[in-house]
């Protein structure tokens, strides 16, 4: 079968949708598929033809209607069985919005600014030229009733509905992650290598948090909650905080500083061995403001690893069954410190992590993949 997979940037080090693309690309590729990567600009991988069409235009909005035009002319002469596109591009037939619906985009930023700053980005909403044209876009692609939508979760399947009254020809294809062995030997190395460099003890707590939008993502709010948590201790444990991932950390780290955790907050830049933090890690903290379905929390849960997150993550679906804890906003802060306290508890930390090998059952990837042939045979016929 021959396979065109459409996304903006390919570049597999950066997480989120474009390490799931690679996973699937690699994947397909391994099932026999022919797998083209149309992409603006991206990273060469093995097994799977990348072809950079890249950046023409001043702003995102143009450079956004040129890759478009420049994929759908790759599509049409392409002779692809299935195109299947991450972003809104009409003359796919697959269409997975890894990052969410545009109008769920929208809401996230309207709530994530409460109300006044909230009610100010409605009024400048319609001068983001980007969203605005990639909201026409996918308009214009979820009206297709020949496009198969395909939703990471529960949640993105009520956002095709609610936003757009489209049901049919809409299928979940929860999302996936891929972890090393929770049981590698390499797991206890990593976890006392990283520890020793904490500065913790075998007992002491310590919270993760992985993440490329720290705004979006509560940290913010879960520094806040974690400084409550640590003074209400008067100084009795000896917990950390430890922020991954690819954001400008230094107004976080005065923020820390300025609550009096600076030394328990550590901020780790992007990095490949980011499962030797989750090695290191008793919980993960994933607050977010919306998450269509977070690969954080999959990992985590897939490790034995409880987290935290809020009702606008898609992954809390998996946590349902006890082996997380669920909040209703990054705002809550008592929900987010109570929850914090739950996870520092040895006893209660233990309960939810048993829980976590039944909500791992499916989450890997080669499940991922087998939904996706079936999803692209059903779309292939309907061309």
């Amino acid at each position: 079968m021959r396979i065109a997979l459409v996304i903006e940037r390919f570049d597999p080090l950066r997480g989120g949708r474009e390490k799931s693309t690679a996973q699937i690309a690699s994947r397909l590729a391994a099932r026999g598929c022919e797998v083209t990567v149309l992409c603006q600009d991206g990273q060469a991988m093995h097994g799977v033809s990348v072809r950079a069409l890249g950046q023409v235009g001043l702003l995102r909005s143009s450079r956004l209607d040129a890759f478009v035009r420049a994929a759908r002319r790759e599509i049409e002469r392409g002779q692809f069985r299935v195109a299947h596109a991450m972003l809104p591009v009409p003359g796919a037939n697959v269409y997975q919005p890894r990052g969410g619906t545009v109008p769920a985009q929208i809401a996230a930023s309207v709530r994530r600014r409460g109300p006044r700053g909230g009610a100010l980005t409605t009024l400048t909403e319609p001068f983001n030229l980007h969203r605005r044209r990639m909201g026409e876009l996918e308009r214009a692609v979820v009206a297709d009733p020949q496009t198969l939508c395909l939703a990471v979760s529960q949640m993105v399947a009520r956002e095709f509905e609610d936003h757009y009254g489209r049901t049919d020809g809409v299928r979940v294809i929860y999302n996936a992650a891929d972890v090393p062995a929770p049981d590698s030997p390499d797991r206890a190395d990593w976890r006392q290598k990283r520890r020793f460099q904490l500065g913790v003890g075998a007992g002491d707590p310590v919270f993760l948090i992985v993440a490329q939008n720290f705004a979006l993502k509560g940290v913010l709010e879960t520094i806040t909650a974690f400084a409550e948590f640590y003074h209400a201790h008067y100084g009795q444990t000896n917990a950390r905080l430890v922020v991954v991932g690819r954001d400008l950390a230094e107004g976080y780290h005065r923020i820390a500083g300025l609550r009096d955790v600076g030394q328990q907050v550590i901020f780790v830049p992007q990095t490949d061995e980011v499962f030797q933090w989750y090695a290191a890690a008793d919980a993960v903290v994933l607050p977010t403001w919306y998450d269509p379905c977070s690969r954080v929390v999959l990992e985590a849960v897939r490790w034995g690893i409880p987290s935290v997150t809020t009702i606008f993550n898609g992954a809390a679906e998996v946590l349902a069954d006890g082996a997380g804890i669920v909040i209703s906003s990054p705002a809550d802060r008592r929900a987010l410190v109570a929850a914090l306290e739950e996870l520092a508890d040895p006893r209660r930390r233990a309960e939810r992590s048993a829980r976590c090998p039944k909500a791992a059952e499916g989450l890997g990837v080669d499940r991922h993949v087998d939904e996706l042939l079936s999803a692209y045979e059903e779309a292939a016929r309907a061309r």
